[in-house]
């Protein structure tokens, strides 16, 4: 999908975004086949467009649609590793592959057909090398292929509402699904008595659904508040009024949430994992054990007593984000891993 608040959505419309702008230069063309968008997001007039509606076996049916001849010169970039088997009509037609590494979908061992996919590829590309060492680590007959780190640009979020969102509160922002408790909803929630004994009036704001969020609002007390869906607009509120971003979350391929708050100047507290290749601990935000609560209450209670840290974390956050995160960033390690020429 492109049109979903998720990791992969984003990636992807960054990346349709890169290849719609080098149409004419060195890409001829961009087609989009999506699995359930209705309609393309934010696109270019000249991109082509197929959505399947939901059904797999139409989504399957693209790659078939020009018949037997060659694909050569094609490039097929899949942003979902379950999804690249459906292109193998197009390699054996000599399209080169690309799959994208994300998250948790690649972290799993491959059934036969998608291992064989794998193998067949053009390039192996992912978001972050955590991604990898999972990938490895659950496909180790796959472990020799040469990976790409790709990882993606910050989020450009619309002008924030202008008012002002009152502190001091942590914030943290996420789906709410029972498969998906790895995030850190549950612990935040267990932890924030401790933190508001400390820190007398602190507020946790919850934004975000999901089929999780009704267990999770009757588990939390006072000063947990749930906010739900919010636009864009009002997310863009949230993380400029935060005192800080939390989100100990133990499976994520990257995070891009933590560079949504980065780029908002928000200091983040996250847990060990693919985050720290966002976030360097003590300088730009904190890194805590997330089994280790008694850790990750004391960063929350730091930053809400140490705004002259909050202050350099936040400023150095900005920083890495303009340095490493930028879009013009993004260009850069597409047309490199592509192969493309300069701007």
């Amino acid at each position: 999908m492109m049109s979903g608040a998720d990791g992969i959505s984003e990636m992807t419309r960054q990346w349709v975004r890169v290849l719609e702008s080098r149409v004419g230069k060195d890409v001829a063309s961009v087609e989009v086949w999506s699995l359930d968008d209705q309609q393309l997001p934010a696109a270019e007039p000249s991109t082509r467009f197929q959505t399947a509606h939901g059904s797999r076996l139409r989504f399957a049916s693209f790659a078939f649609a020009d018949g037997v001849a060659s694909a050569a010169g094609t490039l097929v970039v899949a942003m979902h590793l379950q999804l690249l088997p459906v292109a193998l009509p197009l390699a054996w037609r000599r399209a080169r592959l690309l799959p994208v590494l994300m998250g948790i979908e690649a972290w799993a061992p491959l059934r036969p057909y998608e291992r064989w996919a794998v193998q067949r590829a053009w390039k192996v590309a992912a978001i972050s090398t955590h991604t990898v060492a999972r990938f490895r680590a659950a496909n180790p007959s796959l472990a020799h292929l040469q990976t790409t780190i790709c990882p993606p640009a910050a989020p450009v979020l619309p002008a924030a509402a202008s008012e002002r969102i009152a502190g001091p509160y942590a914030l943290i922002v996420g789906r709410m699904n029972a498969r998906e408790r790895y995030k850190g909803h549950d612990t935040l929630i267990e932890a924030w008595p401790v933190v508001c004994r400390a820190v007398p009036g602190a507020r946790l704001l919850v934004a975000g659904d999901g089929d999780d969020a009704p267990r999770l609002r009757g588990k939390a007390g006072k000063g947990v508040e749930f906010l739900g869906r919010v636009n864009e607009p009002q997310l863009a509120a949230l993380y400029r009024d935060a005192t800080f971003f939390v989100m100990p979350s133990t499976d994520e391929g990257l995070g891009l949430v933590y560079l949504e708050a980065m780029a908002a100047a928000t200091p983040c507290i996250a847990a060990r994992g693919a985050a720290e290749e966002i976030i360097t601990d003590g300088r730009d935000g904190l890194i805590v054990d997330a089994a280790d609560r008694d850790s990750l209450v004391a960063a929350m209670v730091r930053l809400f007593m140490e705004p002259d840290t909050r202050a350099r974390l936040a400023a150095e956050a900005l920083q890495r984000v303009d340095t490493e995160f930028r879009q013009t960033k993004l260009e850069c390690r597409i047309r490199g891993l592509l192969e493309l020429g300069e701007s």
